[in-house]
């Protein structure tokens, strides 16, 4: 694998080289109608150590405009996929350089790439075939085209460098938990097998059960970051904060609510309590609230027949709660009387008011 090989002939005054004549790749499948991406599973996607590297020494006083490209009787496009350090405009010489730029193909399978005048430049060839019903195991004999378009003057001078890229299955892990005597059979049966890259079936087979089973191991390997409320994904959030007896708004911002499952066991020490209301309140707006859960007695405003009239007169078991935000809405009332409703006292009353915060 560590093998140089280097352009026989072809492009005048550029050496073009492969860092390895053969490359191996594991056939992995494609798990159909889920994302990877959603149970954080990484199986899926080849390794970034399978490719091989191209290196590219402009030797001339010029600068040459590569295009690069992958040919091979049995090989498909979906197989690789060119990737590269991307240059700055800065970096350039000027001149006609400025002119012309390095393009990756819209499914980055063909490359056009500029080697200034004694510089050298290195692309990857990654492999990234997957199991998917038409891809077989087996040896592929591939080309790498390095065809020179600087300009007329180069007459489309190209160089082809030979590669191996084998197909092959991955071993399958349960094949180790079985006696001894299955991996025996397996290996005398492998050696029977004219095709590179094929396991034998039963090898398959097992791979076939390994394959469905992994996604359940992941998630066992993981299991703790699911009762985390700063690791679990958005969509567990409902599940964890029935553990904790907290009902949970979907409406309510995605951090907010997993502050929300972080103080739970908190706010229900203090449930029922001026301080456990307000850290609830603060938990939502941002804001400390004030709130007054004293009895206030009124201004009386003279005498009348069926008794006193007063103003501001707040009577036993009732508390004010007072928050101002910055852009109080409708939307944001409902949820602070939802949470005052669930935290006060059952024998309580209560007086909510919102206001707009004053700018200083």
């Amino acid at each position: 694998m560590s093998t140089v090989v280097s352009s026989s002939a072809g492009l005048e005054g550029v050496d073009v080289r492969l860092g390895a004549s053969q490359a191996a790749v594991e056939l992995y499948p494609v798990l159909r109608g889920v994302s990877p991406d959603s149970i954080g599973l990484q199986y899926h996607r080849v390794r970034r150590d399978e490719g091989i590297d191209i290196i590219l020494t402009n030797e001339d006083k010029r600068h040459r405009l590569l295009r690069l490209r992958v040919e091979g009787s049995r090989w498909k496009a979906r197989w690789h996929r060119f990737s590269y350090i991307t240059r700055h405009a800065r970096d350039l010489q000027g001149g006609a350089a400025l002119e012309a730029q390095d393009v990756l193909s819209e499914d980055d399978t063909v490359l056009q790439i500029l080697v200034a005048a004694g510089e050298t430049r290195r692309v990857r060839l990654g492999l990234v075939p997957t199991l998917d019903g038409e891809t077989d195991a087996g040896i592929y004999t591939i080309d790498l085209v390095a065809e020179d378009i600087s300009d007329k003057k180069s007459g489309g001078q190209a160089e082809r460098l030979p590669a191996l890229i084998e197909f092959k299955h991955p071993p399958s892990s349960f094949l180790e938990m079985l006696p001894g005597i299955y991996a025996e059979a397996m290996q005398d049966e492998r050696r029977m097998l004219d095709d590179p890259g094929h396991s034998p079936f039963f090898e398959r087979f097992l791979l076939g059960c390994e394959d469905a089973f992994r996604p359940l191991q992941q998630t066992l390997n993981s299991l703790d970051a699911l009762f985390g409320p700063e690791s679990a994904p958005p969509s567990f959030l409902i599940f964890l904060a029935t553990w904790v007896c907290m009902p949970l708004d979907d409406n309510w911002p995605e951090m907010k609510r997993r502050r929300l499952i972080r103080e739970a066991v908190e706010l229900f020490r203090w449930r029922g309590t001026k301080r456990g209301l307000s850290r609830y309140i603060q938990i939502y707006t941002g804001e400390v609230p004030v709130i007054l859960d004293q009895p206030v007695e009124g201004m009386t405003l003279g005498k009348a027949i069926m008794g006193d009239t007063k103003l501001g007169n707040v009577p036993p078991h009732t508390f004010v709660v007072q928050v101002s935000l910055d852009d109080p809405s409708p939307a944001v009332e409902k949820v602070l009387h939802d949470i005052i409703q669930f935290e006060k006292p059952a024998h309580t009353a209560y007086s909510l008011r919102v206001t707009r915060k004053v700018s200083t």
